[in-house]
């Protein structure tokens, strides 16, 4: 079966357009088509889906060298048909501002409804552990018999011992490696006072950051987007990209340890790319 790709009139009312560049942006928009019916090409710090279609794909479909398609993207970004993200990790992400696709409004809210989603898995797991907390402390009541009332009084010294640790964990977490403190605050949280497991959190968290670090070496500014103290975009996400990928990693896989190392070094990849660009107009050059 043929298939077709459909050129919007409105582009030949422009007359500084060229056949081919118009033939670009129709390419670009049949692709979009596909974009908006997949979450994963949803950039929600620009809140818009966007396309992944490289210079040497259209250079070959088009039949033209690479430095004609860069002219056609600076053409086309300087009249506002197009705006270009690059990535450090990855192809660029293009946005196409003037793209129009009718929808219905069910589509247009069941876009947002994964984030729902999301908020919901966390929250079901955090009243689920309250749930156990609270049986917890119900069965801990009802042993606080005069029969065993010599045992119940004693403090668990194992227990004192491991909280201390734990709080000295954290403590180091913030004012030594200047880690937000609402973030350590998840990670202990999620230790359930086991200070190994707060240690192994934020080795995977530094290890993830030390990954990303070597990648964007050559990355202007991306060592100051992946510090703790400069970028203050962590100040803000960091607890909630934690608790997501730590509830994640537990909920969904036999080996938490390795999808939390690959979620944060994505993690950490987005907080470079959104940091850095900064012009995100600009087209490579």
């Amino acid at each position: 079966m043929k298939q077709f790709i459909k050129v919007s009139e409105d582009y030949f009312k422009d007359e500084n357009l060229k056949g081919c560049e118009i033939l670009l942006m129709s390419m670009l928009e049949d692709r979009m088509e596909s974009s908006i019916q997949r979450p994963e090409f949803f950039d929600k710090k620009m809140g818009d889906h966007f396309v992944i279609y490289t210079r040497e794909e259209l250079s070959k479909k088009l039949g033209l060298n690479l430095g004609t398609i860069t002219n056609m993207f600076k053409k086309l970004v300087n009249k506002g048909y197009l705006v270009i993200k690059h990535q450090f990790n990855g192809a660029s992400k293009l946005f196409l501002p003037k793209f129009n696709h009718e929808t219905s409004n069910d589509n247009v809210s069941s876009k947002f409804e994964l984030p729902k989603s999301e908020n919901f898995i966390s929250n079901h797991r955090t009243n689920s552990n309250k749930q156990i907390t609270d049986n917890t402390n119900d069965t801990c009541s009802r042993t606080n018999s005069p029969k065993d009332s010599n045992i119940t009084q004693k403090p668990d010294q194992n227990k004192v011992i491991k909280q201390a640790e734990l709080d000295v964990i954290a403590n180091s977490l913030v004012t030594k490696v200047h880690l937000p403190k609402q973030a350590v605050n998840i990670m202990k949280t999620f230790s359930f006072g086991d200070p190994k497991k707060l240690y192994s959190y934020a080795g995977l968290l530094f290890k993830a950051k030390s990954a990303v670090s070597k990648q964007a070496k050559s990355v202007q500014n991306a060592q100051e987007a992946l510090s703790f103290e400069l970028n203050t975009d962590y100040q803000e996400t960091l607890d909630t990209d934690l608790k997501r990928i730590i509830v994640s990693a537990n909920k969904k896989t036999s080996q938490p340890d390795g999808y939390m190392m690959t979620s944060l070094i994505d993690m950490f990849q987005n907080k470079v790319n959104d940091y850095c660009s900064h012009d995100i107009q600009s087209v490579i050059s």
